[in-house]
C-alpha cells in the first residue's frame, strides 16, 4: 500500500437498492479500484448489488432484508464502530436516511452521492417530491455531496448547498471492447429475429424516468417505413405491464421486446451486436449504460437531458433530441438507420471521447479526493464543537 492509500479514510458505501442499475455498476467499479482494506459495501441481504459484490470477492455487509427495516441504523452504527469506518457514502434516498442517523451517532463523515434529482426522476409526483424532501432534510450531518451531472450540481446550488460542499464526479467505465463478443448471429438466434433485421436496443429499469413509452410511440410512427426494424429493451421494473399494454395497442408485439434484466456481461454483448443504442429518458444523471454503448462504438440516439450532454455532443458523438418528443425520436432513429456511414462516425466519435475523458481511474482518484475532503470537514466540525 502506498503512503497516499494509507491517508485514505476507511469508507463504507451504503447502497440499499432493490434493483441493479447504473449506480450499482458505479459502486462496484469504485470498490474494485479502492484498496480492499479501505472500503466496503453495506447493502440489503439478498439484493442484486450485494450478491454481485460477493461474487467479485469484495468486502460486503448485509444490514437488513428491506429498505424499511428499522434495525438498519443500529447495524450501520455497529459496523462503523467495529470496523473503524470514517466516511459513509450513501447512494440513494433510503441509504441517506439511515446513513445520516448512523453518521450522527458515530461521528463518521457523511457523503451523499446524488445519482439523480428525485423530483425530476419521478416526474414531480408525490413519491419524487417526498424523496427530494427527505434528501435535503437529512443534511444536518452532511459533509459533502457527490453529484454526477452539472445539471444536478446547479439544482443543489439552488437548494442552498454551497459550492465547497459539492464535488462533481461524472460516472466512468473501464471496458475493453475487444473482450466483448457482440455476436450478431447469436443475437438474431436468441431473439428469433430475421436475418436482415435492423436492431436498436435500450438498457435501463422500466420506470417513468427512462421514457420507454416515448420509444414505443416513436417506433410505431416509423414501423411501416422500416419493416425490418426491431427493438430490444433490457431491464425490469414497475412499468412492465403498462409498457406491454402500449406495445400491444400499437401492434408491435414481436418487433419491440421487453427482454428483462440481463447479467452485465450479456447486456454488453447484446448492445455491441445491435445497430443503434437508444436512450429516450425524461431524466438522467450520467448514465453508465450510455457510456458503455459509447465504449463499444455504438451509434447513440438520446434525449438531451440531465448529464447526457456532458457525455456526448449532438452531431459529433450522438444524435440528441428533446425529451418526450416521439416525432423527434422517430426522425433521429430513421436518420441513423438510413445513413449507416454517418451512424458509424458517431459511434467512433463517442468511443474516442469516452476513452479520452471518462476513464475509471480518473473517477476513482476524484472520489478518493472527495472522501478525504469529507473526513477533513468532519474533523474540523468536531473540533469546533
Amino acid at each position: 500500500m502506498t503512503t497516499e492509500d494509507q491517508l485514505l479514510p476507511r469508507i463504507l458505501i451504503v447502497d440499499l437498492s432493490l434493483r441493479y442499475g447504473g449506480s450499482s455498476a458505479r459502486v462496484l467499479a469504485l470498490l474494485g479500484k479502492i484498496p480492499p482494506d479501505r472500503a466496503a459495501l453495506a447493502g440489503l441481504d439478498q439484493s442484486p448489488i450485494t450478491l454481485r459484490a460477493r461474487e467479485l470477492g469484495l468486502q460486503v455487509h448485509g444490514v437488513g432484508r428491506s429498505k424499511v427495516d428499522p434495525r438498519i441504523p443500529g447495524r450501520l452504527s455497529r459496523l462503523i464502530r467495529e470496523n473503524d469506518f470514517q466516511v459513509i457514502d450513501t447512494q440513494n434516498v433510503q441509504s441517506k436516511l439511515w446513513g445520516s442517523l448512523a453518521a450522527a451517532r458515530t461521528g463518521a463523515a457523511l457523503v451523499s452521492t446524488l445519482n439523480s434529482w428525485y423530483a425530476v426522476e419521478h416526474g414531480a409526483n408525490l413519491k419524487g417530491r417526498l424523496y427530494q424532501l427527505i434528501e435535503l432534510a437529512t443534511n444536518r450531518s452532511l459533509d459533502l455531496y457527490i453529484t454526477v451531472s452539472s445539471e444536478d450540481r446547479r439544482r443543489l446550488h439552488e437548494a442552498g448547498i454551497p459550492e465547497g460542499a459539492i464535488a462533481l464526479i461524472p460516472n466512468a467505465i473501464e471496458i475493453d471492447d475487444t473482450s466483448v463478443s457482440g455476436d450478431r448471429a447469436e443475437l438474431l438466434r436468441s431473439f428469433d429475429l430475421p436475418e436482415h433485421s435492423v436492431v436498436c436496443c435500450a438498457v435501463g429499469r422500466l420506470v417513468w424516468a427512462k421514457g420507454y413509452e416515448v420509444l414505443i410511440g416513436a417506433i410505431a410512427q416509423i414501423a411501416q417505413k422500416h419493416p425490418h426494424l426491431y427493438c430490444l429493451i433490457l431491464g425490469e421494473g414497475a412499468r412492465r405491464v403498462d409498457l406491454e399494454a402500449q406495445i400491444a395497442l400499437a401492434g408491435l408485439q414481436g418487433r419491440l421486446r421487453l427482454a428483462g434484466f440481463r447479467a452485465p456481461g450479456e447486456t454488453l454483448s447484446i448492445v455491441k451486436a445491435c445497430d443503434v443504442f437508444v436512450m429516450p429518458s425524461h431524466s438522467e444523471g450520467t448514465p453508465v449504460a450510455l457510456l458503455e454503448a459509447a465504449a463499444l462504438g455504438r451509434p447513440i440516439l438520446a434525449s438531451q437531458v440531465g448529464g447526457i450532454p456532458d457525455l456526448v455532443s449532438d452531431g459529433e458523438q450522438a444524435l440528441l433530441v428533446p425529451p418526450a418528443d416521439e416525432s423527434a425520436l422517430a426522425a433521429g432513429l430513421s436518420r441513423l438507420i438510413g445513413a449507416p456511414e454517418f451512424a458509424a462516425r458517431l459511434g467512433a466519435g463517442a468511443q474516442r471521447r469516452v476513452r479520452r475523458e471518462f476513464s475509471l481511474q480518473a473517477q476513482v482518484d476524484a472520489a478518493m479526493q472527495a472522501y478525504r475532503k469529507a473526513w477533513t470537514r468532519r474533523q474540523e466540525r468536531l473540533a469546533r464543537t
